[in-house]
């Protein structure tokens, strides 16, 4: 059976291989936005990393997203690409309380779940790492984005994924690095356990705030897996 990835990291290699790639121009760059996201524990991240540096020995120039910023957005509440009429932390202020009141209900009625990442792709914007679908977490962004109720665009694409690196330069030899992640083994098991309100100030989540955290239900018995995250590579 085809994995989503499969039809994602075709979809992009032309544009890879062609090295019509869209720079990270916003970098480092002080920014604000407001967001929904999971963040893998440091064991996760630390599996994330080791792939990472792997990567990095074909192509040095990409752009390592640290541990400490590794994230899935969940939804977008103000993203870091739209600007609104008034400034986000105003709005934040004025739609916060709805916000947070909404994202805590449905967590409250979501059990813990986990998310399984087997597959790295190269789109032209970023190197991810996509979550096997179907899962829990596509289902909760469905089920979100039309309650929240946000000035601009909530969705957070369709992907399911962690990003790895962006992209700086255009890359040595992309056709070298499109087989290596096609052909790269590992298996990242990550429980979900909440759901981060975060306020980001250096793209991308360089340096970001935790407003709020939202516990998920506790999986009963059955359903709770035998470690919390389990990874192999």
């Amino acid at each position: 059976m085809s994995h989503p990835a499969d039809d994602v990291q075709r979809q992009h290699a032309p544009a890879v291989l062609a090295s019509r790639l869209l720079p990270a121009h916003r970098w480092g760059q002080p920014c604000r936005a407001y967001n929904v996201c999971i963040r893998p524990n440091p064991t996760a991240a630390a599996t994330l990393a080791a792939v990472q540096a792997r990567a990095l020995r074909l192509e040095p120039a990409l752009l390592r997203v640290p541990e400490l910023a590794m994230h899935a957005n969940l939804t977008w509440l103000l993203p870091v690409h739209q600007e609104f009429d008034r400034p986000k932390d105003e709005l934040w202020l004025r739609h916060g309380p709805h916000w947070l009141a909404t994202l805590a209900d449905a967590a409250a009625r979501t059990s813990s779940f986990p998310l399984h990442y087997r597959r790295l792709v190269a789109t032209n914007s970023a190197v991810i790492t996509m979550a096997d679908e179907p899962n829990r977490f596509s289902a909760l962004r469905r089920e979100l984005i039309p309650a929240l109720r946000v000035p601009g665009s909530a969705s957070a694409g369709d992907l399911v994924h962690i990003t790895l690196f962006r992209y700086a330069t255009p890359l040595r030899d992309p056709a070298s690095l499109l087989q290596w992640l096609v052909t790269t083994k590992f298996h990242l098991d990550i429980e979900v356990s909440e759901l981060l309100v975060i306020k980001e100030r250096v793209y991308p989540s360089l340096d970001y705030q935790i407003v709020h955290r939202l516990p998920l239900a506790p999986a009963s018995s059955a359903e709770q897996p035998a470690t919390n995250d389990r990874s192999t590579i």
